[in-house]
């Protein structure tokens, strides 16, 4: 307390002060109990701006026809109550005013003894005639505080930054805009122009990654699949095969649609056709080993994990790099008896017995089935598949029953 400030806010300088008090920002969020932690990490993001100092300042209360000035050129961000006044004008008023540390420019080594209380009028007043007498004697030249000699900072590249500011701040100084009336108006013209700058560019960036992503080999290699498995013409025109996999969007599409065109599921009864689109929809990994299927389940896998041995061959001629064993083994058959004792009857108790998989996790890849088979009964319907369709609608019937699709655990 004591120690002379100067005030520089929205390119009005109020001059100097004298410090009376400094505390944190108090940050409050409605509806929420305070974090220490949180509230000290905010404080670091907002750095000079998480710091209220009160200050004594000699100023005027500005009139409406001095807001309207301010506004029209601005030199302030929304209203300001007070403007600058000079000591020695006896029609200003002295008061102690809280302001941000980002808006204290100058920190003086000069430092006055503060009475211990400000309330009074008269207290004020006397503080305004000491900050004058010292103006006064040291004729305005208010000596600024080093922070190398006088706060005994030693660290070398502060040095270096302190002489640097030093040059560029003489530099200022020479400029012939320097200390007109005209510096705070162009200086916000500058700042807007800047953040003009920063919302172009960013907004020329954005653009050019979306063209980007059109070039890109990855694209031009899934075209390449597309059209080597017959989904698309050569002309990328979207083929019968294309639409039917357009139907398909909770499992593997390219797969699903393979699996359609070669017939696998019309030899199938429903219950086997559920089991296997079941591997489409499980991802969980399970501490068990695969479980050992009867030939029923088997052999529709085998055909399965074939096509998909294909379809990895092929991307991975056409340049579209993709691991065989992987792809395969991401069609996980761990659910296949489950679910065909599922729409065979089972109750929910006796499938719980069957595998290791968290019960939540059986729901809700039962609902998930479902949702596939919706899907493939639109695809079935895309080629004219009445047979299959009907296939697809009666397995959707089958597993959509008891707890497992209740609209509520509760019950």
């Amino acid at each position: 307390p004591g120690r002379f400030v100067r005030v520089n806010t929205g390119g009005l300088n109020f001059g100097w002060g004298c410090v009376t008090f400094f505390q944190h920002k108090i940050i409050k969020e409605k509806g929420k109990k305070s974090n220490p932690h949180a509230a000290e990490e905010e404080l670091k993001r907002q750095g000079a701006d998480g710091y209220i100092v009160d200050v004594l300042l000699h100023c005027k209360r500005a009139d409406s026809a001095t807001l309207r000035k301010l506004e029209a050129t601005s030199a302030t961000e929304g209203e300001m109550a007070i403007v600058p006044c000079e000591l020695s004008d006896t029609s200003g008023e002295t008061m102690v005013v809280p302001v941000l540390l980002s808006c204290i420019d100058c920190i003086s080594s000069v430092c006055v003894h503060m009475p211990k209380d400000l309330k009074s009028a008269s207290d004020r007043k006397d503080m305004r005639k000491r900050m004058a007498e010292v103006d006064k004697r040291l004729k305005g030249n208010i000596p600024l505080l080093d922070p190398i000699k006088e706060m005994n900072i030693k660290d070398a590249e502060f040095k270096t930054l302190v002489q640097k500011i030093g040059s560029l701040e003489a530099k200022l100084r020479e400029h012939k805009l320097f200390g007109t009336a005209e510096e705070a108006e162009l200086f916000t013209s500058y700042q807007r122009k800047v953040e003009m700058q920063t919302q172009l560019k960013d907004v020329q960036r954005k653009i050019i990654d979306a063209q980007s992503a059109v070039q890109l080999d990855e694209l031009k290699c899934r075209k390449r699949v597309l059209r080597r498995l017959g989904y698309t013409m050569a002309e990328d025109v979207i083929t019968m095969k294309g639409r039917v996999a357009c139907e398909i969007t909770s499992g593997d599409e390219l797969l699903l649609t393979e699996l359609m065109f070669h017939g696998v599921f019309n030899d199938l009864t429903t219950e086997q056709t559920v089991s296997l689109l079941s591997c489409f929809v499980f991802q969980e990994k399970t501490k068990n080993e695969p479980p050992q299927l009867q030939d029923d389940l088997a052999a529709p896998l085998r055909i399965m994990q074939e096509s998909a041995h294909k379809i990895a061959q092929t991307s991975n001629e056409c340049k579209l790099q993709m691991n065989e064993e992987e792809y395969v083994e991401s069609f996980r058959p761990e659910l296949m008896d489950v679910v065909n004792a599922w729409c065979r009857g089972a109750k929910f108790s006796q499938i719980c017995r069957m595998t290791d998989v968290f019960e939540g996790s059986l729901i809700r890849a039962f609902r998930r089935l479902e949702e596939l088979l919706r899907q493939m009964c639109q695809a079935a319907k895309a080629i004219g598949n009445v047979d299959l369709e009907n296939k697809f609608a009666d397995g959707s019937i089958k597993i959509k029953r008891d707890i497992i699709f209740a609209a509520s655990l509760y019950l």
